[in-house]
């Protein structure tokens, strides 16, 4: 049975200092690139020590999650190809600040967000849309034949698998994958699909 593995790219700055990216094209630094390269050998082992011939790598169009699918592909082989479907989330007027200030700034919205509500922010890119976008692109890109892994963010990978296993995109059962950890889900002969493994940390 094949399976698409979803890795969250490496940290960046921004998430060094806490502040909020979405859109933001922020490229990984020398301490990203290194942490890149080791997750690549942490997911080539779990889940490509035999080695596959044809494996695809798709990316986010962001800068960190194509460097991140870079050091992996040095790793395991396999082409890049740049999907917008599994693109960051906007967090609006939000991008650019530090979490301690959307908490001081904006604390209503910043509860209705912890909630699991999409909080009344300019820009704000709605969760049910891009959990319906990163499902699109996992039934797109599904082969029975061939794995894949798809390079994205913790927002898109979240969201995905939740429409996926058919839970509302509100929904907090799963929690969130860390920078550089990974998912895997795999799409049964009945056409559901089942989360393999959730969460699997970097560190």
């Amino acid at each position: 049975m094949r399976r698409v593995v979803l890795m969250r790219h490496a940290p960046t700055p921004s998430n060094a200092d806490g502040r909020v990216q979405g859109r933001l094209d922020v490229p990984l630094d020398d301490a990203g690139l290194a942490r890149a390269a080791w997750a690549a050998d942490r997911v080539a082992a779990r889940y490509f020590a035999r080695g596959w011939s044809g494996l695809r790598i798709f990316s986010s169009p962001l800068r960190r999650c194509v460097q991140t699918a870079e050091a992996l592909a040095l790793v395991i082989g396999g082409e890049i190809v740049v999907d917008e479907a599994f693109s960051q989330r906007s967090y609006g007027a939000w991008e650019g600040l530090t979490w301690d200030e959307v908490r001081r700034d904006w604390p209503e919205q910043w509860s209705q967000r912890e909630s699991g509500i999409d909080p009344d922010v300019p820009g704000w890119d709605g969760q049910a849309e891009v959990a319906e976008r990163v499902f699109a692109g996992l039934e797109r890109i599904w082969d029975d034949e061939v794995p894949a892994v798809v390079v994205t963010h913790g927002s898109p990978i979240t969201l995905g698998l939740l429409a996926a296993i058919g839970q509302p995109a509100s929904s907090t059962v799963l929690g969130r994958v860390p920078h550089a950890g990974a998912a895997s889900v795999q799409k049964v002969e009945s056409g559901a699909w089942h989360i393999e493994a959730f969460g699997l940390g970097a560190d």
